[in-house]
């Protein structure tokens, strides 16, 4: 069915027709679960692999339409951004030397993508978040123009409005209402499929959702998104708001976001996730259903179930259970969409081989998890886990509290190895994936923490915000192709960010961005207490969240000359401010702001966005600048 088909549900008519459609389905499903007509008796694993292009100079590359139209290959798919693409792996029977025949067809077909992406001066990135992604870039125009994506960003904003407030805490802080919805092509993962029985469903349902916590806690992979150090999986956080439906300050009651861990365990049967998603979810979009699942049940054949899997696939579960038919058997699986993608295939094959082999052996003591724990403990250990990654403490059975570290290497490695032995996988393969498991457990090395201590071994040396996000990318890049684990890894250096043009071509690259403002009404005292106290020589001056002017030490001087005796404090801000601004937008180029700036013989020189203060660029920054251009050039001499 084509894409153009969706649409927005804007009558009640097409509101009844997609419900009776979707109770149909339901109906049919249950069906087909009390006459037992689903596959059983083996297992299948599949996944999706989500990757990001970036350009010669480590940013977002918008080139996934081109390369899809290139390859026009059926298991090739856009993403909701035009800088992420996704490559879907065949389902191979869960025995043997399927992992190393995963790996085979995944490094295959990130091949095939990255030989198009050269084409266009490219490479592909496998990450959680690009550390390297500016504001601009998640503009709408950079959104992949298919109906899916525009429907379902129209509809959000929609329902909630553009002016939406974001916020996430971490080390920084994110908080923007700028329509925030457009984030979501910023985030990539390894989605993990395996095929489970459907009579022992709810025990293993439950029980992936019991794991999630600590495979995603040693997996963390995107501790930064727009320049802000946040929670080691930000995927998380940023998931979840991107696509809520929900008012700002009105969910008063226990209404979730579409985005969702869940809210119980399963109890008696999986239709009860069905269930919980039709009774919690408003439906917003939908697309022509010519399927009456219940006539074609009772002639016999296998239905496709189209309004239910539509109804699936607007609801973000981070585990969530697929319907599926495959060589005309109808079967379950659980999709794991917790892993981020990256650093490395290697990587990414041993956090597989460790959820399915935790999956697989399912010890005994884990069955009946909602008589032994509850939901919200469960639910709590996930979302510390997305925070603080392998450093995090979850509360396991019997309210025992135990370091993510000790619970992955005493309890659940060892668990995984029974599980991979039970389905016969390769001893080659166990032993290699979980030992991968085990060294980046016990080093704490995950992607995130060698993001952030890069980062922060980046930032000792003098370099600005952008220069070591730019050169850790590149680092990531580079340590990816080698595919060694990422507990191997060492830190990012500098140099790795190429040379000026990568680091110091617009100004937004060389900005301050931790600014210090002051109100119109605040008095001068206050400002030239600021300019002493942090070494600056430039306040700017904002009114209801714009900025209106700027006090610098020259304009306090010029005041003070021609005022002499004056009480400073007792003189508001407004009255020596510089109103006749020369500002810049944050693309523009370095040579042009230093020109600029000659011109129009001032010492500094703010960075505005619609209206809006995004940093400051002084003398101090232009000298920085000259340091490492001279340096390249001694260095290349």
């Amino acid at each position: 069915m084509a894409e153009s088909d969706i649409k927005i549900i804007e009558s009640e008519n097409d509101r009844k027709q997609y419900i009776a459609h979707l109770l149909n389905d339901v109906q049919a499903f249950e069906q087909m679960l009390n006459q037992e007509q689903f596959e059983h008796g083996i297992q299948r694993i599949g996944a999706e692999q989500e990757m990001v292009f970036i350009n010669e100079a480590f940013r977002p590359a918008f080139i996934g339409p081109d390369v899809k139209q290139k390859l026009n290959k059926e298991y090739i798919t856009t993403e909701y951004a035009k800088f992420n693409i996704e490559a879907n792996l065949s389902p191979h029977t869960f025995q043997g030397s399927c992992l190393s025949t995963l790996k085979k067809e995944l490094e295959k077909r990130i091949a095939e993508v990255e030989k198009i992406a050269k084409q266009h001066n490219s490479n592909v990135l496998l990450t959680g978040i690009l550390p390297t992604i500016r504001k601009s870039d998640t503009s709408p125009e950079t959104m992949t123009p298919e109906p899916r994506y525009l429907k379902l960003l129209e509809n959000v904003n929609r329902i909630r409005g553009k002016q939406y407030e974001f916020n996430i805490q971490g080390l920084d802080e994110l908080i923007t209402r700028d329509n925030p919805s457009t984030f979501g092509g910023c985030m990539t993962s390894l989605q993990i499929h395996l095929q489970v029985d459907a009579d022992k469903m709810v025990d293993m349902y439950n029980w992936a959702q019991f794991i999630a916590a600590p495979t995603l806690a040693c997996a963390t992979y995107s501790p930064v998104f727009l320049g802000k150090r946040l929670w080691h999986e930000t995927r998380i956080a940023l998931l979840r708001q991107t696509t809520d439906t929900r008012k700002p300050y009105s969910n008063l009651i226990n209404e979730e976001a579409r985005v969702s861990f869940g809210n119980d365990w399963l109890k008696h049967s999986v239709a009860e996730i069905f269930h919980d998603d039709i009774a919690g979810y408003k439906a917003y979009l939908t697309r022509p259903f010519k399927e009456d699942a219940l006539k074609v049940l009772k002639q016999g054949k296998i239905p496709k179930l189209e309004a239910l899997n539509f109804h699936n696939g607007t609801i973000y579960r981070w585990n969530r259970i697929c319907y599926g038919v495959y060589k005309g058997k109808p079967h379950l699986r659980i999709e794991n969409r917790v892993l981020p993608s990256g650093p490395t295939v290697e990587d990414e094959m041993a956090n597989t081989a460790f959820w399915l082999g935790l999956m697989n052996a399912l010890p005994d003591r884990y069955k009946e998890l909602s008589e032994k724990i509850s939901f919200d403990a469960a639910k709590n250990n996930f979302l510390k886990a997305a925070r603080l990654g392998i450093e995090v403490e979850f509360e396991w059975l019997d309210q025992k509290l135990i370091p993510a570290r000790e619970l992955i290497l005493d309890e659940l490695l060892p668990i995984a190895h029974e599980g991979l032995k039970k389905a016969s996988i390769n001893e080659e393969d166990r032993i290699h994936y979980l030992d991968i498991i085990k060294q980046r457990t016990e080093t704490e090395k995950t992607g995130s923490r060698w993001i952030l201590n890069s980062y922060q071994h980046l930032m000792q040396q003098s370099t600005t915000p952008d220069e070591a996000w730019v050169a850790i990318t590149a680092g990531m890049l580079e340590r990816q192709r080698s595919n060694q684990p990422v507990h191997t890894w060492e830190l990012a250096s500098v140099q790795e960010a190429g040379d000026w043009k990568n680091r110091l071509r617009r100004v937004d690259q060389i900005m301050t961005n931790t600014v210090y403002t002051v109100q119109e009404d605040d008095i001068v005292d206050l400002a030239a207490h600021i300019m002493s106290w942090k070494k600056i020589g430039h306040v700017p001056v904002e009114k209801n969240g714009k900025m209106v002017g700027i006090i610098t030490k020259d304009s306090i001087i010029t005041y003070y000359a021609n005022h002499p005796g004056k009480d400073f404090s007792k003189i508001p801000v407004r009255e020596v401010m510089v109103t006749d601004l020369v500002t810049a937008k944050p693309d523009m180029l370095v040579a042009d702001a230093i020109e600029l700036i000659i011109d129009s013989e001032i010492s500094c020189l703010p960075i505005v966005q619609r209206g809006k203060l995004m940093g400051i660029v002084t003398e101090h920054d232009f000298v920085h600048v000259s340091r490492h251009l001279y340096q390249e050039l001694m260095d290349n001499a």
